[in-house]
C-alpha cells in the first residue's frame, strides 16, 4: 500500500513564473469554461460531463487534481487516457501546468511507487504531446528508482528509501511497466529493456504470484509472500506491464501470462459481475482512506491496455458490465462517481471519479 506522500513545489521565479502563471491562468478559463457547460455536456456526452466534475478538484496553484499526491498523477492518467481514447483536447493544457509548477522535484520522494505513477503520466503525456522534457522526465525517474534495486530477496527495488523498507509489488509492477514502455519508446535503447527483462524475472519467482494467479500485497522479512490483500491495482498494473514487456520482445507467453492473471482477477475479485475489492463489499478498503478508491479504475484502464496489445475480445463483456453499472448505480445527477460501482453513490472524491472514469473510458471503442 502507498504512502500518500506529498510534494512541495519550488518557489517560481522571473520569466518562468510569468509563464507558468499564464499557464494556470488559461487552465483555470478550461475548467471555468468546461463547468459551466457541464449542463449542456451531461446531455450531449455524460462522458465529458464526468471529466468537468472531476476538475471541481483541480488546484489552480498546485495543478493537481485531488490533493493526494500519487493519486494526482493516476488522475492525470486518467485524462490523458480520456484526451487519447476520445481525441477530447480540453484538458491538455492540465498536462503543462502539473509539469511547470512541480518538475523542480523531479516527481521524486521517498516512496519509489509514488515516483513510478509519475513517470508513467510523463510517458504517456510525452506520447500524446510529443514534448520530449515529458519523456526526459520519465527517464529520470525511471533512472532514480532503479537506484532501489538490490539483491534483497534476490532482486527488485524497495518500495520505501531511507531507509530501506518492504519490497511490495506495486512499485516493482509500475518499474516493469515504466521501463518497458520507454525501451518501446527510446529508439536504439538497451538499458531499459534489460531493467525491465531483469523486473518481470525476478517478479514471476518472487512468490508473490499466488496459488490463485492472484497478486499479494508484497514479501515479508523472509522474502516470502506476506498473504496480504489482492487488491485490484496489484492485479492491473502487472497486465500492462507485460503487454509493454511483449511489445518489446515478441514473447507471445508474456501475454498468455498476463491473460491468465487478468481472468484469475476477475473470476475472484467481481462481485455479480463488478469489480470491487477482495472482501465482502469495498468498505473493507475505508480502512486505508482514499488510497483504495484509486485501485479497480487502474485495474480496468490496464486490462484495456493489454486487450488492444493482444488484439482480444474476451474482456469486453467486463468493460461493458462495469461501465453500465457505474451509470446505472454509482452516478448521481452531478456526474459524481462514487466508490461502489455497484452502488451506493458514496465515497465521492477525485479519486473515486477518476477511477470511475477509467472504466467508462475503458468502455468506448471495443472491437
Amino acid at each position: 500500500m502507498t504512502a500518500a506522500a506529498g510534494s512541495v513545489p519550488r518557489p517560481l521565479s522571473g520569466i518562468r513564473a510569468v509563464a507558468v502563471t499564464a499557464v494556470a491562468l488559461a487552465v483555470a478559463a478550461t475548467v471555468l469554461a468546461a463547468l459551466t457547460a457541464s449542463a449542456m455536456a451531461s446531455r450531449q456526452s455524460p462522458l465529458k460531463a464526468a471529466v468537468a466534475q472531476l476538475f471541481t478538484s483541480y488546484g489552480v496553484n498546485t495543478g493537481l487534481i485531488g490533493s493526494t499526491w500519487w493519486q494526482a498523477a493516476v488522475a492525470l492518467s486518467t485524462v490523458e487516457t480520456y484526451a487519447q481514447t476520445t481525441g477530447d483536447t480540453t484538458y491538455d493544457a492540465a498536462i503543462q501546468e502539473a509539469f511547470a509548477l512541480n518538475s523542480g522535484g523531479k516527481f521524486e520522494n521517498t516512496s519509489d511507487d509514488d515516483t513510478a505513477w509519475w513517470g508513467l503520466a510523463w510517458l504517456q503525456a510525452y506520447e500524446l504531446t510529443r514534448n520530449t522534457s515529458y519523456l526526459s522526465m520519465a527517464q529520470t525517474d525511471a533512472d532514480y528508482i532503479h537506484q532501489g534495486w538490490d539483491s534483497t530477496c534476490g532482486g527488485g527495488v524497495w518500495w520505501q528509501r531511507n531507509p530501506r523498507s518492504y519490497k511490495n509489488a506495486i512499485t516493482n509492477e509500475l518499474f516493469l511497466e515504466l521501463t518497458a514502455w520507454l525501451h518501446n519508446t527510446i529508439r536504439g535503447d538497451t538499458k531499459y529493456l534489460t531493467w525491465a527483462k531483469a523486473e518481470w524475472s525476478w517478479f514471476d519467482q518472487s512468490g508473490m504470484i499466488n496459488k490463485h494467479n492472484l497478486i499479494n500485497d508484497g514479501l515479508n522479512d523472509g522474502c516470502k509472500n506476506n498473504g496480504q490483500a489482492t487488491w485490484t491495482y496489484n492485479q492491473g498494473v502487472i497486465l500492462a506491464g507485460l503487454a509493454q514487456l511483449y511489445q518489446a520482445t515478441g514473447n507471445s507467453a508474456l501475454l498468455t501470462e498476463a491473460e491468465r492473471l487478468a481472468s484469475a482477477a476477475i473470476s475472484h475479485l467481481a462481485v455479480g459481475g463488478v469489480l470491487t475489492e477482495p472482501c465482502k463489499t469495498d468498505a473493507c478498503a475505508d480502512q486505508f482512506g482514499t488510497s483504495a478508491q484509486s485501485f479497480k479504475g487502474i485495474f480496468v484502464r490496464d486490462l484495456k491496455v493489454l486487450a488492444v496489445t493482444a488484439h482480444t475480445t474476451q474482456f469486453n463483456a467486463f468493460f461493458t458490465a462495469q461501465a453500465r453499472s457505474i451509470e446505472a448505480r454509482d452516478t448521481s445527477a452531478q456526474h459524481q462517481f462514487g466508490v461502489y460501482w455497484a452502488g451506493p453513490i458514496d465515497g465521492l472524491t477525485s479519486s473515486s471519479q477518476a477511477s470511475a472514469l477509467d472504466a467508462l473510458v475503458a468502455s468506448v471503442n471495443l472491437p
